[in-house]
Order: C-alpha cells, then sequence, then structure tokens
C-alpha cells in the first residue's frame, strides 16, 4: 500500500508540475506572439513614410509627369529639343512650381496610360486626357480644366462636303484615327460605315488628310482648331458644333485624398489668376 501511495503521490506532482509547467510555457508563448506583433506593427508604421504621395513627392524633390507627347497643343515631344511641349506641359511646370520640386515628363502612350498610371510609373498623366466615368472607374480624374467636342479635321475644300455626321459614316470617306483614346471610340462607336485606319503616331494624321490620303480625323475641336491654323489645307469643321461635349482633366491614382484636394486647390488657384487662360491664349489662340 505504501509503494502504491508514493507512486501516486509522484505521479501527482509530476502531473501538477507539467501542468504548471505547460501553463508558464502557454503564457511565455502567448507573451512573446504579442511581443511580435507590437514589433511588426511598428515595422508597418516605419514603412509607412508618407501620409501622401504628396508628401513622397515632396520629399524626393520631382513629380513624374506622364504624358504621350503626341497630341497638340497639349503635349507634343520636340524632336529637334528632345523635349516636351504644350499646354499641359506648362501647366506642370507651375504645378511643380507650386509643389517646390522639379517637373519629370515620361512618356506613354494612350493605350498605355492607364495601365502606367496604375504602375506607378508616374504620379500624374497630362496630355488632353478625357474626364469621363470610364477612367474615373480606375483613377481620379481632376476638376476640368478646358471644354471641347469631337469634330472632324478635313481639307478645305470638302468643307461643304462633310457638315454631319451622316456625312462621313459612308464607306468611301476615310477616317484616320490614333488607337486608344476617346477618338478611336467615338470613331467605333459612330463612324461604323466608314472605312477607318489607325495610324500609330497621331501627329501624322493631319499631314495624312492634307495629302488626300485619309478624308477626315476625328479629334477634339481644340486641336482640329491648332491644325488647320498651322496648315492652310485643313479646314476645323463643326467647332461650334461639335459631336460630344466634353473637358479635359489630369489623372491621378484613386484613394488619395490628400493628392487629390491640392491637385483641385491648385486648379483653382489657376483659374482665378487667369493662367489657364493665359496657356489658352499661347498655344490654342
Amino acid at each position: 500500500m505504501k509503494k502504491w501511495t508514493k507512486r501516486m503521490m509522484a505521479s501527482a506532482l509530476a502531473a501538477t508540475m507539467l501542468m504548471t509547467g505547460t501553463g508558464a510555457f502557454a503564457a511565455t508563448t502567448g507573451a512573446q506572439t504579442g511581443q511580435t506583433a507590437a514589433v511588426e506593427a511598428v515595422k508597418k508604421q516605419e514603412n509607412k513614410q508618407f501620409e501622401s504621395r504628396l508628401d513622397e513627392i515632396i520629399a524626393r524633390g520631382y513629380i513624374l509627369v506622364g504624358t504621350p507627347g503626341d497630341y497638340k497643343p497639349f503635349t507634343y515631344l520636340n524632336p529637334k529639343t528632345n523635349e516636351f511641349e504644350g499646354y499641359d506641359i506648362d501647366a506642370m511646370k507651375e504645378f511643380a512650381k507650386s509643389l517646390g520640386v522639379e517637373a519629370r515628363f515620361v512618356q506613354t502612350s494612350w493605350p498605355t496610360l492607364m495601365d502606367d498610371l496604375l504602375a506607378n510609373k508616374f504620379d500624374i498623366a497630362v496630355g488632353g486626357v478625357t474626364r469621363n466615368t470610364d477612367r474615373q472607374k480606375k483613377a481620379h480624374m481632376g476638376d476640368p480644366y478646358i471644354e471641347f467636342g469631337k469634330a472632324p479635321l478635313i481639307r478645305v475644300q470638302d468643307k461643304d462636303k462633310y457638315k454631319s455626321l451622316e456625312d462621313i459614316n459612308k464607306k468611301e470617306v476615310r477616317i484616320g484615327v490614333n488607337p486608344g483614346g476617346t477618338n478611336e471610340q467615338f470613331v467605333r462607336d459612330h463612324l461604323k460605315n466608314a472605312t477607318v485606319t489607325v495610324v500609330q503616331n497621331n501627329l501624322d494624321i493631319p499631314g495624312l488628310v492634307a495629302n488626300g490620303t485619309y478624308d477626315v480625323m476625328i479629334t477634339d475641336t481644340i486641336e482640329a482648331m491648332v491644325y488647320s491654323k498651322a496648315d492652310s489645307r485643313l479646314y476645323a469643321a463643326l467647332t461650334d458644333k461639335p459631336f460630344t461635349r466634353s473637358e479635359k482633366a489630369y489623372m491621378i491614382p484613386r484613394g488619395d485624398f490628400i493628392f487629390a484636394s491640392y491637385l483641385d486647390v491648385w486648379m483653382d488657384e489657376m483659374k482665378l489668376q487667369g493662367k489657364f487662360d493665359e496657356l489658352f491664349h499661347k498655344w490654342v489662340k
């Protein structure tokens, strides 16, 4: 009996020690887990250096501006100087100045404009970007700065020939259009009977209309006016009654209220000080 009692007491003591040890281990493990989580939280907070892209831009000392460089008068990559120029280029230099940073321009294309913005290849997209709900679904379109519409750029001798959408929407009418933007979308939606050719370089199309390769270029009223002013063979038709009514805006990644708010306030200041009017007279009139 004594041996049995001793064995029972030893077993009970061992069980008690095991249970006590296990509880201590569990408590220690729980404490360590809590400490690890706290450290990770601190690390995450440290890695989040900037509350907004606005702060990041100011800290790095420059803003990356994405632009196609083929859409006069808003953006043009001059082959002689290898520099961007135009309405939106000047505007972005003013934007950078307001931030106290340098404007650095990154060439993109209309088909890749949105993807490049979402891939953080630049901070803002400009160059005659049409403000619409399709783009707003993926990015943030800022306040509008200029109104326009889709209109035909044609030859002077054809100004009495193309007076309506119906006049253009015919198989014998040859249309040249740049890919990936709202011009091509309009042509695909409204000019299905016409003979359409996609021309990769938007800058080539006005000259191809002037020399008779194509009959019509569907573009923005503003671009049509600029090209007709530069080439006496061309005529900007229906600019007083365009096929559509739209607005231009600057596009940034969505979800950053601070950056978007700064952009909107800057836009308001540009309008109040007449800066956009100055740009219009410089690049359009």
